[in-house]
């Protein structure tokens, strides 16, 4: 079997890689050791940018409707109740801005929706042996006995990697000696429980709870000396639960005692191989963003491969992955090891001042407000390499994700910009008709990558008498000014440039553009 990309792993970062591919007519051949999914929740939630991408996925339209929204975390006293709720910000991205989710569900959606794409092939049951690289591709051995030629292997087989070991990669670190215990739980009724993520500080045993669809989740600290196989038990499982509910009123689906690592491997492309999701990093949940982190690798992956593989890039910028990644990983990873060093507070001297201080924080003015509302929220952004080429600015919105609101076009329909806008690339004139104001090279930049142009205008205005389209350039109307206001105070003509991922490489002067689609990185 020749493809050009061997998805080595089909748990929901493989198998979002492969979608992502294969909607673009990427010929993919996905392996994985085990023959269906696993069947219990491990990750439980996942933030707007990463929701976004989702839905557009073959099989994942109705996903909203499987999981359950969330607005905000809380942080909750031994007495359970509330110090400081942290508000997740505003809702622009057509999407919830948090939401729980039960991953078997979805990993399952996820896989009917990639049987659908012609160009893709999947094998279960079959593990990875053997890598052999040539110069233009890379014989990959199964434990079968067969083999798989591709172009480009792909690594998302989890922290215990086959490929990470096959290329030599290391994986330095720490693992967290501090254990918890994970109870799933499942009911046929609303529980009375916290309906956001809630972190209990108390010293005794800290805690978090949140809810999932159908169900609920806890997670409790296991202290020194307690013995990890006597937690899980049913008996310790259902006196932890008393606490809060009357265990006799669930299921317990899972109940488990995870160790927690944050890990970064040294390499994460070696010639023709790469790594993304766990396989390249490992973090404390404390963030909640392990699995986003491992969906936003295959989507960072998944268009630069696409173009390398149409001759619209060189190999070498595959590069640009990790030097994007990463720097992104490590800074989450920072962030969930200093969350949990506040969770994970055992000592009452230390709690107490912790309480004292969440309560001062969440009463100040100014900075209680941010934190309610979700202004204080950080926020996934470009690193400034991977921007807009030096000498052409961007504005203060490069490097930020690109809002997705309602528009309605020309014909009328409502819809949200995202439905309008492909898989690839796609400049927006913000008050400008691009058709006009775009060079002759910047047009054949965008057509060879199949790209999308479109005229953003004011609310009301393609309603006029007036409206004209010399160019014949589609034109949408941002129905909340939400795009147009990256024009700036002084509403100047601009047109914005997104990559694939809707990230904004920037939002220029038109004469810029020719310049900023041709310098290097972008082809």
């Amino acid at each position: 079997m020749t493809v050009d990309v061997l998805v080595v792993g089909f748990g929901p970062v493989g198998a979002v890689l492969t979608a992502l591919l294969g909607t673009r007519g990427v010929s993919v051949h996905v392996v994985d050791r085990a023959s269906s999914p696993f069947p219990r929740p491990r990750a439980a939630g996942l933030d707007d940018e990463v929701l976004r991408l989702l839905v557009q996925l073959p099989g994942m339209a109705g996903m909203l409707s499987d999981v359950s929204p969330s607005t905000r975390a809380t942080f909750l006293g031994p007495d359970r109740r509330l110090l400081l709720a942290a508000g997740q910000g505003r809702a622009e991205l057509g999407v919830p801005v948090g939401a729980f989710l039960h991953q078997p569900s979805v990993e399952r959606a996820l896989r009917a929706g990639i049987a659908t794409l012609p160009s893709v092939s999947v094998q279960l049951g079959v593990g990875l042996r053997t890598i052999d690289e040539g110069p233009d591709e890379v014989t990959a051995g199964m434990d079968d006995g067969s083999a798989v030629q591709a172009r480009w292997v792909i690594g998302c087989d989890g922290a215990g990697s086959t490929v990470r070991s096959l290329i030599r990669a290391d994986f330095p670190g720490r693992t967290f000696s501090q254990p918890w215990l994970v109870v799933d739980t499942r009911s046929a009724a609303p529980l009375c429980v916290p309906s956001d993520l809630a972190f209990v500080l108390d010293p005794r045993r800290p805690g978090v709870t949140m809810p999932m669809p159908g169900g609920h989740r806890w997670e409790w600290m296991v202290l020194p000396g307690e013995d990890p196989d006597q937690m899980v038990r049913a008996e310790t499982v259902t006196r932890l639960l008393e606490s809060w509910i009357d265990p006799s009123t669930v299921t317990i689906e899972r109940a488990t005692v995870y160790t927690f690592h944050a890990r970064i491997a040294d390499r994460w492309r070696v010639s023709r191989v790469l790594l993304a999701g766990d396989a390249a990093h490992m973090m404390p949940p404390f963030a909640g963003q392990g699995l986003a982190s491992g969906i936003r690798d295959a989507a960072a992956l998944a268009w630069r491969l696409t173009e390398v593989l149409a001759g619209l890039r060189e190999p070498c910028s595959l590069d640009e992955y990790e030097l994007e990644r990463r720097p992104q990983v490590e800074a989450i990873t920072t962030r969930a090891i200093r969350a949990g060093r506040i969770v994970q507070t055992t000592s009452p001297v230390r709690a107490a001042a912790l309480r004292a201080g969440l309560r001062t924080a969440s009463r100040a003015p100014g900075l209680g407000h941010a934190l309610r509302s979700g202004a204080a929220r950080p926020r996934t952004r470009l690193p400034k390499a991977m921007r807009a080429p030096r000498g052409h600015g961007g504005g203060r919105w490069a490097g930020s994700v690109l809002p997705n609101p309602q528009i309605r076009t020309a014909a009328g329909e409502t819809c949200r910009l995202d439905d309008v806008l492909g898989p690839s690339w796609a400049l927006l004139g913000l008050g400008v008709d691009p058709g006009e104001a775009l060079p002759p090279q910047a047009w054949t930049w965008i057509e060879r990558r199949g790209g999308v142009v479109l005229w953003v205008r004011e609310p009301g205005s393609a309603g006029r008498r007036h409206q004209h389209r010399p160019s014949g350039c589609p034109v949408v109307m941002d129905l909340d000014a939400t795009v147009l206001r990256m024009r700036g105070r002084r509403g100047l003509p601009r047109v914005a440039v997104v990559r694939p991922d809707r990230y904004l490489l920037g939002v220029f002067p038109p004469p810029h553009i020719a310049d900023v689609l041709t310098a290097p990185g972008n082809g």
